[in-house]
């Protein structure tokens, strides 16, 4: 019941996140409020590793445990997704806003499951197939809408890399949690403030929406991370990927002045997220 719990806290927020980044990028610039919600959530990610080896071991021990192939596929994951897709995503919420854009990310659980059929030789069933038609759909019937087509496509290429990002973690998880997602995000992290620096836009956004985005942001990833250790995967997965549908709901009675929401968007999103979840399902039956 726990796990069940976590998850749906994560949705929430995860959805919740969407919103305040949304509002959060209004105006500024996206390298540099990319950048900002990426040092926060590294800085409350270190706090929870730490005190995770405090319950276990010293750093340096753990770390002396495994092999360094772990560690650079952990650093890449983290490469992948704390920079490359973060900021992908960003830049597709300022066009076309966060409820679709968030519907495009949700194929993560698409890519993933692509990346585990072809590298991993898991099996191709009709759920990962229908699940798979379903989320097409749902992004086609966004693509109709009288938006920004660019943003779409980006916000599925965000997928795709996060999809990428979730294999090389599921392949270089350490025995801490906490251990490895603080390693992820401290490599994303450190790659992309080379690239703000490189552009002069590595600077601290004072804006209390990004602050609240990455809070949010951050606990759901935490939140995430507990319910996989106390639920089956058949079932925190796909009730923690509801959030592209808390964001579309909360995007329509909070923030409708900055994306237009309607029928067709919640269509869009409810089709995108009920093909991941049969992914998520068909994958771990």
């Amino acid at each position: 019941m726990m796990g069940i719990i976590f998850a749906l806290v994560a949705s929430l927020l995860w959805g919740v996140n969407g919103i305040f980044l949304r509002k959060g990028l209004e105006n500024e610039d996206v390298v540099s409020a990319t950048f900002t919600v990426i040092l926060i959530v590294t800085i409350i990610t270190f706090i929870f590793s730490l005190g995770d080896v405090q319950r276990t071991e010293l750093v340096s021990n753990q770390l002396n445990q495994v092999r360094t192939d772990k560690i650079l596929m952990l650093m890449l994951a983290g490469i992948i997704s704390y920079f490359i897709a973060r900021v992908i995503t960003y830049f597709s919420v300022t066009t076309i806003g966060s409820s679709r854009a968030f519907s495009g990310t949700s194929t993560r659980i698409m890519f993933s499951a692509m990346f585990g059929v072809f590298l991993l030789h898991e099996v191709f069933s009709t759920l990962i197939f229908t699940g798979t038609i379903l989320m097409i759909f749902g992004l086609y019937i966004f693509s109709t809408e009288k938006i920004e087509k660019t943003g779409i496509y980006i916000s599925v290429l965000s997928g795709f890399f996060y999809g990428l990002a979730s294999l090389l973690i599921k392949a270089g998880m350490l025995e801490s949690i906490f251990l490895s997602v603080f390693i992820a995000s401290i490599s994303g992290l450190v790659m992309l403030s080379i690239f703000a620096a490189s552009k002069n836009r590595l600077r601290l956004v004072k804006n209390r929406y990004l602050a609240i985005s990455a809070t949010s942001l951050a606990f759901g990833n935490i939140s995430y991370y507990f319910a996989l250790s106390l639920a089956p995967l058949i079932i925190a997965v796909p009730i923690s990927n509801l959030y592209p549908l808390v964001t579309t709901v909360l995007s329509y009675f909070f923030i409708q002045k900055l994306e237009s929401v309607g029928l067709r968007t919640f269509f869009g999103s409810f089709l995108a997220v009920f093909g991941s979840i049969l992914i998520a399902v068909g994958r771990n039956v």
